[in-house]
């Protein structure tokens, strides 16, 4: 179902997820978010921007080294980033300022076709508390 602006009636269990910029929203089950599949990196440096607005779930391809930008971001919003190394690997991913990793650590699996995934929570203006799960195999 989506939702055009202006309108106010939601089904229970459902919530509304879209684009502020678009005035389009989705009513997908609660706890589902979109998925958004993110252009692949290819050559030259690449900063793919995270529209936190468009989804919950973002996929990118490594195909250089990337540093993410974030946008339309709001205070207790959580996103995920699943990361897919391309054929080559030993690509590297740079996250905005503000960033704070568990542990510290927020180097990439650079093997050949790995996939890394990251959870980013905002917990203040350009705040963002952030996990990343290595090596899924």
């Amino acid at each position: 179902m989506i939702c055009q602006q202006g309108e106010q009636n939601y089904t229970t269990g459902f919530s509304p997820v879209g684009n502020q910029a678009q005035n389009a929203w989705a009513l997908l089950p609660d706890g589902i978010t979109a998925v958004v599949q993110l252009p692949a990196t290819t050559s030259g440096s690449h900063t793919p921007n995270i529209d936190w607005s468009t989804g919950g779930i973002f996929l990118i391809t490594f195909g250089n080294n990337s540093t993410f930008t974030f946008s339309n971001v709001a205070v207790g919003q959580s996103i995920f980033i699943v990361i897919t190394q391309d054929g080559t690997g030993s690509r590297t991913g740079t996250f905005p300022s503000g960033c704070v990793f568990v542990g510290g650590s927020k180097t990439l699996t650079t093997t050949a076709s790995a996939i890394d995934t990251v959870e980013l929570t905002c917990t203040a203006p350009g705040v963002y508390l952030c996990s990343l799960l290595k090596a899924y195999a």
